[in-house]
């Protein structure tokens, strides 16, 4: 692995719900668009009221994702587990939250959740339907029915990065115990799903003598592409899982001494000035490093606090963790902070920094 960079969502942020930003990839204007121009080019005897129609359903389904990634979201925090954002895009949506506390039966739920909100929001739909009785109204949520039901059927088709595959995920997870065997699983499942697709909609027609619409090949060929991107990421997720599992951190944790601010230097002499430097609340906050130390004279090491040294960390880069476990929380702090080095802790206690060199030398060597 190499030193991460850090990478920041974009979006537009169109509210904030308890805290959590839900965002609009620019890509979604240009389906909006799409979607606009189609159906307003399908119905020519609304006339220009057919482009507000498209414009209408364009934001059904905006309004459909939503949901589903809302629930998804909802799902996780009530599960304990902290929802960074949610994003509709041109790929239609997803939900960022942290896994590193989902078990099976967590990423189950979260999984399932989606494909229900939409069933529901359809039944929602096709009751409104039968009350209305104006043409258009009665059209748009019409479209919201069949969407929502679409949504909720092609989300549960059983291949990553589809909830169908986070079901397959869950499953294989449950039943081995290892969760890089179920990222690989349902990733390989995404693979077979997106050729029987393509197979469905583009070879099937060609066999029977019946081509498919040019529309019908560009939106499978972009279908297929996202699926594809999404499960072989899924599988190299998993086979990089596997790679992380043949070292422990007791393999890689260097240790360091635990110093605090007003603590002179020369108490890390011992590791040529490295130390870990904790805050009023016994937090580590901070780092003094060798390169730093070396520019303080050495007779006067005895009377320089590490805080006149002291680097503050960022956010992320301790990690719980223990001294046998595998690499995959360390690597996880490693790119969440965007640091190189990071600090392996236990139950409060520190075992130890972590660095990329380091952890590279041991799934080197293994």
């Amino acid at each position: 692995m190499a030193p991460p960079t850090e990478t920041k969502p974009s979006g537009l942020v169109i509210a904030r719900i308890a805290g959590v930003p839900v965002q609009i990839g620019a890509s979604w204007f240009l389906l909006a668009a799409v979607i606009t121009v189609i159906v307003g080019s399908g119905a020519p005897e609304l006339g220009a009221v057919a482009y507000l129609v498209g414009l209408t359903y364009a934001v059904a389904l905006l309004v459909s994702v939503l949901v589903h990634e809302g629930a998804h979201a909802g799902m996780a925090r009530a599960l304990g587990l902290p929802v960074h954002r949610v994003v509709a895009d041109l790929w239609g949506g997803h939900t960022a939250y942290d896994a590193r506390l989902s078990t099976p039966g967590k990423a189950a739920a979260i999984a399932a959740v989606g494909p229900v909100a939409n069933v529901l929001l359809a039944g929602v739909a096709w009751v409104a339907q039968l009350v209305v009785t104006s043409d258009i109204p009665a059209r748009v949520l019409y479209g919201v029915v069949v969407v929502n039901l679409l949504l909720a059927v092609f989300n549960l088709l059983p291949g990553l990065p589809l909830d169908g595959g986070q079901l397959v995920d869950a499953l294989v997870w449950r039943l081995t115990g290892r969760r890089e065997q179920g990222l690989i699983a349902a990733g390989w499942t995404g693979r077979v799903v997106i050729l029987g697709l393509v197979a469905w909609f583009v070879v099937r027609p060609l066999l029977l003598s019946a081509s498919p619409s040019l529309t019908s090949i560009i939106w499978m060929g972009l279908i297929a592409m996202f699926m594809w991107q999404g499960a072989t990421a899924a599988i190299r997720t998993g086979q990089a899982r596997q790679m992380l599992g043949r070292g422990t951190v007791a393999q890689v944790a260097r240790p360091v001494p635990v110093l605090r601010g007003d603590d002179v230097l020369e108490a890390a002499a011992a590791t040529g000035g490295l130390a870990v430097v904790v805050g009023p609340t016994g937090l580590p906050t901070s780092l003094v490093l060798p390169q730093d130390a070396v520019t303080v004279p050495r007779e006067r090491w005895a009377s320089t606090p590490v805080s006149a040294l002291a680097r503050v960390q960022p956010d992320g880069w301790v990690a719980e963790t223990t001294s046998t476990e595998d690499l995959t929380a360390v690597v996880t702090a490693i790119q969440e902070s965007g640091s190189p080095v990071v600090l392996a802790v236990e139950d409060g206690r520190v075992l130890g920094l972590v660095t990329v060199e380091a952890v590279n030398a041991v799934i080197g060597a293994n």
